[in-house]
């Protein structure tokens, strides 16, 4: 199998847009011009820029921007990476970095917590989202730049920082000695029984860390193995596999997940190019022990790229069910080119296609009148079972499309929030309302063995609560005395009639607040309508992978029957 030796990713880019207004910049551009009469031009316009615009210029600003506006008129997907931002996606692709464990976001200003990474110092220490970084060490760090407070956080794994932390319903700085580790950006941050015998594993990236590539040692065990092992030995013969929202990643990755599932010698994935070097096909290349049992993925409008190679190939072969909603789209391969002509700077290309296994291609429309936003969140998509163009059949005979995404097999829309929960969500009640409590078991340790220490401050404005924690009827006349004394006007009619709802988010927030995303899906993964489909839909892929040909008959009926 040939592959290029320069780093090939799937992923779904934010693409920074600027727009140069006042039209275009002189004459149309003969066609015979030169790569030199351009570089000529454009040094022109920027030597005139840096000495005659009104104020000082930056000169890196709109080279930057110009760069980004010529990759622009190629396509949605190329990219060009500045120095930070091509540290982030290095570390991104790595899985790992030195440090705390937390985001953070600058906001009027001060630099707030945005989450901890489950299970990093941060974490474990009991730092969390909304808490607002006023001190690192002996300086003030209100009003920092962000990069700042990024570089002082981060350093060497078993080093300590001391911090200090406003958080709401405390009257003073809360202070931690934290030590910093190697924080790693879990590919499958969570994984767990769903039944008796079905395991669910989310993941949530394409990174070194997700799964072993083909020809790797015996025994070699990264995240998705664990996960597969740890379920098979809880009881679980048959998974879900959660892409829902996974933007993607690298090619390597999705074939090596999608080597754990297919059969030796089946086709991931193939590529075309501009130039042969561009062409590859990628074949799974061993005998996996999870090729056999069933297999339901689901995905969501914003899984794409690797995620889509993944679900196009688990589909093409009749291999497993995608439950969900129709996928992003993206079928556009980039190759990471660093800029030797400037340390820390990356071109990120368009250099091939990518088809599935049938041979269909899923990148959507883009260029024309499609606005870069309108195509990055369109607000229209062709409906979750319509039949697209260039028709395709999977190993068994069933009929797929291109052209637009993956198409589920069952299509299941994620669950909207009424009116009046909506606009809660909107002004961040429940979050607000949620760092009124706080982990019992967290609180009560002042030092976390390999993480750090923070200091005894007793506050009886924040309560202590534990994983079995339950929405009573007076947190629910607290919740309403929050909103009036925040003055969120509500309507007590309308609170009324919608309390089961807002009282399930009040659950699922200040769940996802204290303890984490993880445990807030384990305790309410029944009140979650596509997992819920997925879990039903276990026993058609397993007719599916045991006889393809009653499946398409079974399925062909009960259509017909609508």
């Amino acid at each position: 199998m040939s592959r290029s030796v320069r780093a090939t990713v799937f992923s779904l880019a934010l693409i920074v847009v600027s727009a140069i207004a006042g039209g275009a910049l002189g004459p149309k551009t003969a066609a015979a011009d030169t790569r030199e009469v351009h570089l000529k031009r454009y040094s022109e316009i920027l030597a005139a820029i840096e000495s005659q615009y009104v104020e000082p210029v930056d000169a890196s600003k709109p080279v930057a921007a110009s760069i980004r506006e010529m990759l622009r008129t190629l396509d949605p997907h190329s990219n060009f990476f500045e120095l930070s931002e091509f540290s982030k996606l290095q570390e991104r692709q790595k899985g790992s970095y030195f440090g705390l464990g937390i985001t953070i976001v600058s906001i009027d200003g001060q630099i707030t917590v945005v989450s901890p990474f489950e299970s990093s110092p941060a974490h474990r220490l009991g730092i969390r989202a909304g808490d607002i970084i006023v001190g690192i060490e002996s300086e003030n760090a209100r009003g920092m730049d962000i990069d700042a407070v990024v570089k002082r956080l981060r350093g060497p794994k078993g080093s300590q920082i001391r911090i200090r932390l406003e958080r709401e319903g405390y009257a003073q700085p809360l202070e931690f000695t934290v030590v910093r580790d190697e924080i790693p950006l879990h590919s499958v941050p969570y994984a767990f029984m769903v039944s008796k015998d079905v395991g669910y594993i989310r993941l949530v990236d394409f990174n070194e860390t997700t799964a072993c590539r083909p020809g790797e040692p015996a025994g070699c065990e990264r995240e998705l193995e664990r996960a597969l092992r740890t379920l098979k030995e809880k009881g679980a013969t048959s998974y879900v596999l959660d892409l829902r929202d996974n933007p993607g990643g690298l090619l390597d990755m999705a074939f090596g997940v999608s080597n754990l599932f297919l059969k030796k010698g089946q086709m991931v994935v193939y590529t075309k190019g501009r130039f042969k070097r561009d062409e590859s096909s990628y074949i799974t290349e061993g005998e996996s022990p999870w090729a056999q049992v069933p297999l339901v993925v689901m995905t969501s409008r914003h899984s794409a790229s690797a995620s889509e190679i993944v679900a196009g190939a688990i589909q093409d072969h009749d291999r497993g069910l995608i439950v969900g909603e129709r996928t992003f789209g993206k079928g556009l391969v980039q190759t990471i080119w660093p800029l030797r002509s400037v340390r820390g700077y990356a071109l990120s290309l368009t250099t091939a296609r990518y088809y599935t296994p049938s041979g269909r291609s899923i990148q959507r429309e883009y260029g024309g009148d499609t606005a870069l936003e309108d195509y990055q969140a369109p607000k229209e998509r062709s409906a979750c079972e319509s039949e697209g163009a260039d028709p395709r059949l999977t190993d068994a005979g069933r009929r797929v499309f291109g052209g637009d995404g993956i198409a589920p097999d069952t299509c299941s829309e994620p669950p909207k929030p009424g009116p009046l929960v909506a606009r809660l969500q909107s002004g961040q009640a429940f979050v607000n309302f949620a760092r009124r409590f706080e982990s019992a078991e967290v609180a009560a340790a002042t030092s976390v063995a390999g993480a750090g220490s923070k200091a005894a401050v007793g506050n009886d404005k924040v309560r202590p609560i534990g994983q079995d924690f339950k929405v009573t009827p007076e947190i629910v006349r607290e919740f309403a005395e929050y909103l009036k004394a925040e003055k969120i006007v509500v309507d007590a009619a309308e609170f009324e009639k919608n309390r089961e709802e807002v009282e399930a988010e009040i659950l699922e927030e200040t769940m996802r607040q204290i303890f984490g995303e993880g445990a807030a899906r384990q305790r309410l993964y029944t009140e979650d309508p596509q997992l819920r489909k997925a879990i039903e839909s276990i026993p058609m892929a397993r007719l599916l992978l045991k006889d393809p040909q009653r499946f398409i008959s079974e399925t062909a009926t009960k259509r017909a029957a609508r």
